[in-house]
C-alpha cells in the first residue's frame, strides 16, 4: 500500500486517466499493467508476470518514472528509458538536428546529456558564411530555452546535462555561465581527465585546444580556481572524471564523453538506459540484519524486468533504439540506504555504515551479473558483446547493469526517507513538489525511536522546530549519532560512502556532497580533489544557502535537499 504522499504522486504522474482526465487506475492495477506488459517478452509470460508483480507490488523494486508513466498505456508509445545522450557536432545541421531529437526525447519522458566540446568557440570564423561562431554558451542558452518550453513526458520541463571538456577554449565562460542565473534546465559539469588533475596538483600549465590546434596556454590553477569559485557560489559546475568513465567503458573502440542529467549513467552518443531501484528499507529484518537472500532474489528478477523492457519498449528515435538494443545497458540501483542504515542502528558517516553499504552493493552486483549471464545463456548475449571487454570468456545479456540514481519520485513511491545513496536530508523539513504539493516531513523512523525511548512531546517539538536532533537535550547519544541530516555529515564522509558503493557499480552513482553555509572555496577545492583521488566518476557539491530552494528545514530558512539541487532525469 502506498503512503499518502506516494498516492498523490501516483495519481498525478502514473495512473491511467479516462477521457475526462479522471484517474481510472489503482496502484495495484498499474502494477499489473507493468508486469503483464513486460512479461510479454517471455516464453512463459504468466510465470514472470507473477514475479514482476510481486516485487513491484510489495515495493521491493520500484521502476523509474517513464516506465510507470508510459509502458502498457493505450494512449502513448511505451518509452521506458529515463536517460539519453545525444551526439553534437560542429555544424548548424547537427545543432538543430540534435535540438529536434531532444524535443522528441523530452516528449517521451527522457532527460538528455550532451558534450559540447566539438562546438567551435565563440568568435571563431565560420567559412561557409564568412561569419563568426556563436559558441558554446550561446548554444547552451538556445537549448535551455527550448527545454523550458518542451514539457518532459507531458509533466515538466526537460532536464539536460551540459558537459564541456577542460581544454576547450571557451571553458572559463562555460564555468561561469550560471553565476548570473539562467540555464535553469541545465546541469553543468566540466569534463576533466587525469592529465588536468595532475596539472592542477603540480601547479602546471594547461593548453586550451580546438580541433588539435593550441589556442591558448594558461596556468591549470586558473581553470581550477574558476571551477571551485563558481561551484562554491551556485553549486555548479560539477566535475565529470572522463578517464574514470572511459576505464569502465565496456565497448572497445568507443568513447564515453557524457552522462545523463544527474550523472548516474555514462552513455555512448545515441544510447539510452532504463532504470529501476531496489528498496533497501525492507531488506533489513527486525534484528537489523541484511536479508541477503531476498535482496539477491529481487535483483535477479529486476534485471530480467529491465532487460525485457529493452525489447518491449518503443523509442523516440530509430538510432537510439538501435544503439540501446546493441548494448542492452540497464541500471539497477537502490534507494532507502539511509532507512536501512537507521533500521540497522548504523550511522551513515561511520565505518560500520560504509561496510554495510559495501556489502549490500556487492550482493547487488553479484546477483545482477549472474542474472545477466543466465539471460545470455537463455536469450543470447548483447549484440556488441564481441566488441566488449567481456568477450570471449564472459557472455552477458547486458553491457552494463548497475546505476544509483537520485530517485526523487521512486523514493516517494517506496515511502523511504533517504533518496538513492543519500542520507536523510533532515529530521524535519517541509518540501514543495510539483506532483504532490507541499509535503511536511518529520522522520517516521525518528518518531518510532522516540516512542521506543519514551522521549516526551516537548523534546520532539524542539527537534521539529530545529529540523535536527543534534545537541537537543533529551535525545540519547545513540539516536543523535544515527539521525544526522545531509548537512550534518562531513564532506569526506559523503565521498567515502560514494566510493564504497561506486566500486561495485559499472555505470555510476549520483551523489551530492552537502557543505555548510560557512564552507569556503578551500572546502570545495578539497572535496573535488578527494573525489578524484578516490576514483569517483563525478562529483557535485552544494553549499547551504547557495541558491533559492523549495525546502524549509525545521522553522528555519529555505534550503535544498540533494535530490532537488540538480535538474534530473524523470526518475
Amino acid at each position: 500500500m502506498l503512503s499518502a504522499d506516494g498516492q498523490k504522486l501516483f495519481e498525478a504522474r502514473y495512473a491511467i486517466r479516462d477521457e475526462k482526465g479522471t484517474v481510472a487506475e489503482t496502484f495495484d492495477q498499474a502494477v499489473g499493467r507493468l508486469a503483464r506488459t513486460v512479461a510479454t517478452a517471455e516464453k512463459e509470460p504468466s510465470q514472470w508476470e507473477e514475479r514482476f508483480a510481486r516485487i513491484i507490488g510489495e515495493l521491493f523494486f520500484v521502476p523509474s518514472t517513464p516506465i510507470w508513466a508510459n509502458v502498457g498505456k493505450p494512449d502513448r508509445p511505451w518509452q521506458p528509458a529515463a536517460c539519453f545522450v545525444l551526439p553534437l557536432e560542429d555544424s548548424l545541421e547537427s545543432v538543430f538536428e540534435t535540438l529536434k531529437d531532444t524535443a522528441l526525447v523530452f516528449k517521451s519522458g527522457g532527460g538528455v546529456g550532451y558534450n559540447f566540446s566539438a562546438i567551435r568557440p565563440r568568435g571563431f570564423p565560420v567559412r561557409s558564411s564568412q561569419g563568426q561562431a556563436f559558441g558554446v554558451v550561446e548554444l547552451l542558452r538556445l537549448y535551455d530555452h527550448a527545454a523550458g518550453i518542451i514539457v518532459q513526458g507531458g509533466v515538466r520541463r526537460g532536464a539536460c546535462m551540459g558537459i564541456l571538456n577542460a581544454d576547450h577554449p571557451e571553458i572559463l565562460e562555460f564555468i561561469r555561465a550560471k553565476l548570473a542565473g539562467g540555464l535553469a534546465n541545465f546541469n553543468l559539469s566540466v569534463g576533466v581527465g587525469d592529465a588536468f588533475m595532475e596539472a592542477v596538483r603540480e601547479n602546471g600549465t594547461w593548453r586550451l585546444v580546438f580541433n588539435g590546434q593550441a589556442i591558448a596556454e594558461l596556468p591549470a590553477a586558473e581553470v581550477w580556481e574558476a571551477i571551485v569559485e563558481a561551484s562554491h557560489a551556485c553549486g555548479e559546475p560539477g566535475l565529470v572524471f572522463l578517464d574514470a568513465l572511459q576505464r569502465s567503458n565496456p565497448i572497445r573502440g568507443t568513447v564515453i564523453a557524457a552522462t545523463n542529467p544527474c550523472g548516474e549513467v555514462p552513455l555512448l552518443a545515441g544510447e539510452s538506459c532504463i532504470l529501476g531501484s531496489i528498496n533497501l528499507a525492507p531488506m533489513v529484518d527486525a534484528a537489523g540484519n541484511l536479508k541477503e537472500v531476498q535482496l539477491a532474489e529481487t535483483v535477479g528478477i529486476a534485471v530480467r524486468f529491465l532487460d525485457n523492457l529493452i525489447d518491449v519498449g518503443q523509442y523516440p528515435l530509430t538510432f537510439i533504439a538501435q544503439t540501446t538494443r546493441a548494448t542492452r545497458r540497464i541500471g539497477v540501483g537502490f534507494t532507502g540506504l539511509a532507512d536501512a542504515l537507521i533500521k540497522s542502528g548504523l550511522a551513515y558517516d561511520s565505518e560500520e555504515g560504509r561496510a554495510w553499504a559495501d556489502r549490500a552493493a556487492a550482493i547487488i552486483k553479484a546477483a545482477a551479473e549472474e542474472a545477466s549471464r543466465e539471460l545470455a545463456r537463455e536469450k543470447g548475449a548483447f549484440p556488441w558483446w564481441g566488441r566488449s571487454v567481456y568477450y570471449p570468456d564472459d557472455p552477458r545479456r547486458n553491457a552494463a547493469l548497475l546505476s544509483v540514481a537520485p530517485t526523487g519520485s521512486v523514493t516517494l513511491i517506496a515511502a523511504c526517507e533517504g533518496y538513492g545513496i543519500e542520507p536523510i536530508f533532515a529530521v524535519a523539513y517541509t518540501k514543495s513538489t510539483s506532483a504532490a504539493g507541499k509535503i511536511e516531513v518529520f522522520s517516521p523512523l525518528f518518531l518510532q525511536e522516540c516512542e521506543r525511548h519514551g522521549i516526551p512531546e516537548t523534546v520532539r517539538s524542539e527537534v521539529a522546530r530545529r529540523g535536527s536532533c543534534q545537541g537537543v537535550d533529551g535525545i540519547p547519544a545513540d539516536m543523535a549519532r544515527v539521525f544526522k541530516g545531509a548537512r550534518e555529515i562531513a564532506p569526506e564522509d559523503h565521498l567515502l560512502m560514494q566510493a564504497a558503493v561506486q566500486k561495485h557499480v559499472d555505470n555510476a552513482v549520483s551523489k551530492t556532497v552537502n557543505l555548510p553555509r560557512e564552507a569556503t572555496p578551500a572546502d570545495v577545492d578539497h572535496t573535488f580533489r578527494l573525489a578524484w583521488e578516490l576514483g569517483l566518476k563525478g562529483v557535485t557539491v552544494f553549499r547551504e544557502g547557495a541558491k533559492p530552494a523549495p525546502v524549509t528545514v525545521g522553522a528555519g530558512e529555505p534550503e535544498e535537499p540533494p535530490e532537488a539541487h540538480r535538474n534530473c532525469c524523470w526518475v
